[in-house]
């Protein structure tokens, strides 16, 4: 009997010397990809923050209002190429701070590279790439290090050029205005007949009632099936009437285009 209990402890003893050491194995390396998560997320918030911060700067220093490293140069030349990959990295380090170095990116903020970042180089586009590498806290085979990569891509805010691909005749074309539906195009944008003027009436007295070109007013195809009584809204041009202020029928999205896309749309009869 006291051989057996001893057999028996004695196989708790070696199960939990084996189990022991694994459960800690496995907890420590999934602590570690909760860690590489995170510097991850912190990567791209530093690499969005600054991307977006330079984005700003290429607006000032277009218009001449900033220098950023040398005094009496205030171009985008002091932003672009190796100069703002440099000012990039320094900004990233300053937003990750001492933490990154303690972190499972392998040799700190020193093992990354900002190598593939390009920052304005003959177009307006920042890309700012960093490759670097993580490890668990406790190698293992088929688990050791690996190669991450965080990017942030935008556009500097420094517009654009309205005439790029159009032709020069293209830029002298009359632009007017038209709404989504309408049927007729507008040569002014301040036209009365864009701009909707709302109007709260009695339901009773729609039969009496004529919009601005003497027609009559109809039940809107979104709001206004089930109205039998009370007030309605309706407008000086339109043909509907309606049970909501904030129906989808009153709602009006004004486009500018070329006139010579107006197609089959006729002149206003007040702008046109």
């Amino acid at each position: 009997m006291r051989c057996r209990r001893k057999k028996l402890q004695g196989s708790m003893t070696v199960e939990a010397s084996i189990a022991l050491p694994l459960f800690i194995f496995f907890f420590v390396n999934i602590m570690t990809m909760f860690n590489i998560v995170k510097v991850q997320s912190d990567m791209e918030a530093a690499l969005h923050q600054t991307g977006s911060e330079m984005s700003l700067m290429a607006f000032d220093l277009r218009f001449g209002e900033m220098s950023l490293f040398a005094e009496g140069r205030s171009s985008l030349d002091t932003l672009a190429g190796a100069a703002g990959v440099l000012y990039a990295r320094e900004q990233v380090r300053q937003y990750l701070g001492d933490g990154i170095n303690k972190s499972c990116v392998t040799d700190g903020f020193d093992g990354m590279t900002f190598i593939q970042s390009k920052v304005l180089l003959g177009n307006d586009i920042i890309d700012l790439v960093v490759d670097y590498k993580v490890h668990p806290m406790i190698s293992m085979i088929g688990f050791d290090e690996f190669g991450v990569e965080s990017r942030y891509y935008g556009h500097a805010w420094t517009g654009y050029d309205i005439s790029s691909g159009l032709e020069v005749e293209d830029l002298d074309e009359e632009m007017v205005y038209v709404t989504e539906h309408g049927e007729v195009y507008h040569r002014s944008v301040d036209c009365e007949h864009l701009h909707l003027r709302v109007q709260s009436v009695k339901f009773e007295d729609l039969s009496h009632l004529r919009n601005n070109d003497r027609k009559k007013y109809y039940a809107c195809e979104y709001c206004g099936g089930n109205i039998g009584g009370g007030n309605v809204f309706i407008t000086g041009y339109g043909e509907k009437y309606h049970s909501s202020i904030n129906c989808v029928g009153l709602k009006r999205k004004i486009y500018t285009i070329p006139i010579s896309e107006v197609g089959g749309r006729r002149p206003c009869s007040s702008c046109g």
